[in-house]
Parts: C-alpha cells; sequence; structure tokens
C-alpha cells in the first residue's frame, strides 16, 4: 500500500449541490504522483495533502490537487496539479496564475500601509507579509512556492463495439503519440503562462541576472516519464529553462541572485580598474605637481595644447594675483616716473 494503514486513499473535493463524490482515476493519479515524489525522498507521506483549498478574493477558491510541505528538505514546498486532459491549456494557465494571484495576497493582520511598504521592498523581505509565507515554510529560494504541472493521457472509452484489441505495437505507437502529446501541452501551457514564472533582469549596468523574487516556480513532467524514471531523475523541464534536469536542479536559481553578487562583485572590480587606469593618466600641474581635478582636466581637454598652461586652478589662480600684483607695481612705477617728469619740467620753467 502506498499510504499507511488506516488513511484515506485520497480527499476528494467537495462537490458543491451533490451529497457525495466518487473517487476517479485522477485522484488515483494525484496519489501516485505522492508515492513517486516520496519515494524519491521529496518528503514522507505524511508530509503530502490532497486537495487543499486556497481561498481567493470574491469568494473564490482554488483547489491545488497535491501539496508537499517538508520544512529543512531540499524540496520545502510544492503544489501540483495532476491532469488527465479533463482540463483544457486555458484552464491550466488560468490556475498557474492564480497560484500567483494567491502567493500575492497579504497574510492575516497585516495592515494596509505595511503591506503596501511591502511591496517596494526587494529580495526575500518583499515576502514578510505575504499569505504564502505564513502559511508554507520558506522555499530557501528566491521566487513564490514552485508548482508543478503533472499531465497523464486520459483514456479513451469510445472504441468501436467489437473491435479487436490493440496490438504490442500498436500499443506501443498510441503510447509514443500520447506522451508527445503531453509534451506539446507543457510547451503550449508554458508559452501562455510567461507572466506567472517570468522573471525580469535586474537593471544594473553589466548585470544579466534575474529577479525570481516575485516570480511564480513552474516545473514539469509526465506521469509516463514518473512511472519509468522516478522523480529523482533529469524529467523536470523548467518553465523559461534550456534543458531537462532534476527537480532540485529545475527548482535552482543559478541565474538569480547568486548570479547577481558575482556580477555585481565583477562590476567593482571593473570600475576599481578603471578608475585606477583613469587616475594613472590624469595629469598633474607643471608647478605644484597636484593632480588635476575632473572639472580641470575636461578644461585642459577642450582647450587642446595650444589653450593649455599645465597649470591646475590654485597655481592658476595663484599666477593671476602676481601677475595683477605685477601689473600693479609696473603702474605705479610708470605713475611715479611721470609725476617726477611733471615736477621737473615744471621747475626749468620758473627758471
Amino acid at each position: 500500500m502506498l499510504l499507511p494503514a488506516g488513511s484515506k486513499l485520497a480527499a476528494v473535493r467537495p462537490q458543491r449541490g451533490k451529497p457525495s463524490a466518487a473517487y476517479c482515476e485522477h485522484a488515483l493519479d494525484v496519489v501516485a504522483t505522492a508515492g513517486h515524489l516520496a519515494k524519491a525522498g521529496f518528503g514522507h507521506l505524511t508530509a503530502f495533502s490532497t486537495e487543499v483549498e486556497h481561498k481567493l478574493p470574491g469568494r473564490r477558491s482554488l483547489f491545488v490537487d497535491l501539496v508537499l510541505t517538508d520544512p529543512g528538505a531540499d524540496v520545502p514546498a510544492l503544489l501540483v496539479e495532476v491532469d488527465r486532459d479533463n482540463e483544457g491549456n486555458g484552464t491550466l494557465v488560468a490556475k498557474l496564475h492564480s497560484y500567483r494571484a494567491w502567493c500575492q495576497l497579504p497574510a492575516k493582520g497585516a495592515t494596509k500601509r505595511a503591506f503596501d511598504a511591502s511591496l517596494h521592498r526587494s529580495g526575500t523581505r518583499t515576502h514578510d507579509l505575504r499569505l504564502w509565507s505564513a502559511t508554507y515554510p520558506a522555499t530557501g529560494r528566491e521566487g513564490l512556492p514552485p508548482a508543478a504541472l503533472v499531465p497523464e493521457a486520459g483514456r479513451k472509452r469510445n472504441r468501436r463495439p467489437g473491435a479487436p484489441p490493440l496490438t504490442a505495437e500498436q500499443k506501443k505507437a498510441k503510447a509514443k503519440a500520447d506522451h508527445e502529446r503531453l509534451l506539446r501541452r507543457i510547451r503550449e501551457v508554458e508559452a501562455a503562462s510567461g507572466h506567472a514564472w517570468h522573471a525580469p533582469t535586474y537593471r544594473e549596468e553589466g548585470v544579466t541576472a534575474s529577479d525570481y523574487h516575485r516570480a511564480l516556480p513552474v516545473v514539469a513532467t509526465t506521469m509516463p516519464l514518473l512511472r519509468r524514471f522516478g522523480a529523482a531523475a533529469p524529467i523536470w523541464w523548467r518553465s523559461g529553462g534550456q534543458q531537462w534536469a532534476t527537480l532540485v536542479e529545475a527548482l535552482d536559481n543559478p541565474d538569480g541572485d547568486q548570479l547577481l553578487e558575482q556580477q555585481r562583485e565583477a562590476a567593482r572590480r571593473a570600475r576599481e580598474l578603471r578608475e585606477t587606469e583613469r587616475e594613472r593618466r590624469r595629469p598633474a600641474c607643471t608647478c605644484c605637481t597636484a593632480k588635476f581635478s575632473d572639472e580641470r582636466w575636461a578644461e585642459q581637454k577642450h582647450a587642446g595644447a595650444w589653450g593649455n598652461d599645465g597649470l591646475c586652478v590654485g597655481c592658476r589662480q595663484a599666477d593671476a594675483a602676481e601677475r595683477a600684483r605685477q601689473a600693479q607695481r609696473e603702474q605705479a612705477a610708470a605713475e611715479a616716473v611721470a609725476a617726477e617728469a611733471k615736477r621737473t619740467s615744471s621747475w626749468w620753467r620758473r627758471t
């Protein structure tokens, strides 16, 4: 048995207006997904909950097929959506957007002023007053609690009565075609749900790292891949990613804050090198040997070789003051010579 003795197979979503609801193949796939995750070491059986209700504004509810909560594990929280071709791509995309919308809700007791102020914070502090951070354990990564999409091919029950059963080759070809359709569906949902999982780059010079703090990490695999390889294999596709990876690798953000710190450090060292080289080329005063200021350096470049006196601002001012004093002395001497000549000329006229 997958669950301990005495445990229910799966919780059944309450059907409003109906007295009861029966277990279905979808519920079996949900429990099977939990079993594959637990077998791979992602949580123990009591860490899983099925059909978890998340209330949204407007008296709406979002039911998550499977929720994993295992604080301290490699994947502390995971919201899983299992589908058996009973929902269209638009419904799955809407659910992903609803996941993100629920994660953005304020925590109970948070004042509007404090919550609005948290919207402008950066990094992990942006989640301090969010409802999800008071509901689920910290993810240990940037971003919201991750969502996983696990599609399965629904069984076709419209075979013609009396039709012969499929041969082994036909079953193999059908399974291959079904799985290719599941993979196409994963890509289609990924393309249509970019607003939920997209992480913009930080707006800093020389930085290509992405800001995942407000993004919803979305990973996907298929039930055939889970059955064949197990949840620990590199069978997970991260929306916006480039290759299949293990679940832990798919949820990691190597181009996130870790890369941001590396690029910031590289940018700081590059600035220091540029500044060192610039200071090495900074001209000095020909009189006092003091380095030119940025303004004096720019003035020298604008003046060119012919209009540059090679002096700093202080020496230029001192030189101008000395020239002014010299001009005053010369003017005073000229005035004294003129006065003496006038006095001598007046004496000869009297005699």
